[in-house]
């Protein structure tokens, strides 16, 4: 207990310094400008403080306990010669509806105590599903005293700290950015991650960089996060192979089968600990593809909840508050069926129509192993890619993995030397005992810190350098 209170008030004493040092910039959130600048011994209390902080139901199937036993062999080889650098960045880039947007995300830097600017690989962190504004990366830097409501920026901050450049685009939609989120859109995604890459490296080429890029470029996610790498992945492999080359990339227990696996999943009658994928599946392709589309949630969504539910994927609301809006219920335990709140005629729509302009077809485009929004081919990796998957995801089935590896082996991409060019897909085995009535733990959420700590020592491993 000594120990306890003695690291939150470390924690207490840094933030009220952070907090002054973002407030001299003259705004109470930093810009790209203000840089707030922490130590391992500070980052290891945000460590701790956020494994015994109670957290908000919404982020309670992250499983802090596991914390330690995932990232213990990380948490023991800190360099203390290294303090971080963490930045809000503001960068240009284009929204899925084909407009140019302002968007934001956090970089963090490793830092020399000793003067030298270390040469280090960048890692592009693409977060997962998420609803809350407030929860976006860029955010941490506002709200340092809840580190336990950014599992992932604990997760990039701890890899940064043993010498990498670590950058994440908060995404189109959050952060700074106030407009609708195209979620699951593999195409804008993409960008947004890559237009996030060009400005880490130009920051990080700049005279007051406190470190340089050695070249090696690497990506991971978890969830949306390990779609978005994926996507992204494809994306700077066929488009900007002139400017960047991947390293290696690990896309972890991403929902890559939108038309198939995640389909057979929106039209299943098994209730869900997250029904609230579904209408934000819908809000988000409406927003890229026109309310005139199929996924209008007036027409698609069943009264009242195609007026209640869209409304609150404007970033003000928890998840857990936009599934209860959908009729679940946490007390008593009251879990629904996703697509209890269609209608009739679109679930008839997705089950059977496979035309141009379907839901469907939507979908396909944004299968993450087709070559693009526009062609229903499968593309072959040239880079290594290793996904990993746990067996009992119950949000995001296995198969999405299993499917995506299948499509690449068939095109010949199924990684054939260990660590060379290609694909491969290991099997997340760490147990979890997750009772089924249990509204907010999940098999999904409990296998990201365990899926992350493997993808980043793949990364350690055999390629960093």
């Amino acid at each position: 207990m000594t120990k306890f209170i003695s690291m939150t008030r470390t924690l207490r004493t840094a933030v009220v310094a952070l907090s002054l040092l973002a407030a001299g910039c003259g705004s109470g959130s930093p810009t790209q400008s203000s840089v707030v600048s922490i130590t391992p011994t500070v980052m290891l209390d945000f460590i701790n403080t956020a494994i015994q902080q109670p957290v908000s139901r919404a982020l309670g199937g992250w499983e802090w306990g596991s914390f330690r036993s995932s990232f213990g062999s990380l948490l023991s080889s800190i360099n203390f010669n290294n303090t971080l650098d963490m930045q809000k960045i503001s960068y240009q880039s284009i929204g899925a509806d084909g407009l140019p947007h302002t968007m934001t995300g956090l970089l963090i830097l490793p830092k020399s105590i000793f003067g030298a600017r270390p040469s280090v690989p960048i890692l592009m962190y693409q977060h997962g599903t998420e609803t809350y504004r407030q929860y976006s990366p860029s955010q941490f830097l506002a709200h340092m005293d809840r580190p336990a409501d950014y599992p992932e920026v604990m997760v990039a901050a701890l890899i940064a700290s043993t010498g990498y450049a670590v950058a994440m685009a908060d995404y189109e939609g959050l952060g700074d950015n106030t407009g609708p989120q195209p979620y699951v859109h593999g195409a804008s995604r993409a960008q947004q991650v890559i237009d996030m890459l060009r400005a880490s490296r130009d920051r990080i080429a700049g005279v007051t960089s406190p470190c340089s890029w050695n070249n090696q470029l690497f990506l991971m996610g978890y969830s949306e996060g390990g779609y978005v790498t994926m996507t992204t992945t494809r994306e700077l492999q066929l488009n900007h192979a002139a400017e960047f080359t991947v390293t290696a990339s690990a896309p972890l227990s991403g929902p890559h089968d939108l038309s198939g696996e995640m389909r057979t999943l929106m039209l299943s009658n098994n209730t869900s600990k997250a029904p609230y994928f579904l209408p934000f599946l819908l809000t988000g392709y409406n927003y890229a593809y026109g309310q005139a589309s199929v996924f209008n949630p007036l027409s698609a969504m069943l009264p009242p909840f195609n007026t209640t539910v869209p409304p609150r994927f404007d970033g003000s609301t928890q998840s857990d508050k936009i599934s209860e809006t959908m009729g679940m219920t946490f007390s008593p335990v009251k879990l629904i069926v996703p697509k209890s709140v269609l209608t009739t005629t679109f679930i008839d729509q997705l089950t059977t129509d496979t035309s141009a302009g379907s839901a469907f077809d939507f979908l396909r485009r944004n299968d993450s192993y087709r070559v693009s929004q526009t062609n229903i081919s499968t593309w072959k990796p040239t880079v290594p890619i290793r996904m990993y998957h746990h067996r009992g995801d119950e949000l995001v089935p296995y198969a999405n993995s299993q499917v995506a590896f299948n499509a690449f082996s068939s095109v010949g991409a199924k990684m054939r030397i260990p660590n060379g060019p290609g694909v491969e897909l290991l099997e997340e085995t760490v147990s979890l005992t997750i009772s089924p009535s249990d509204p907010v733990r999940t098999v999904h959420l409990g296998a990201a810190f365990p899926e992350l700590s493997k993808g980043l020592k793949w990364f350690n491993d055999n390629f960093k350098h």
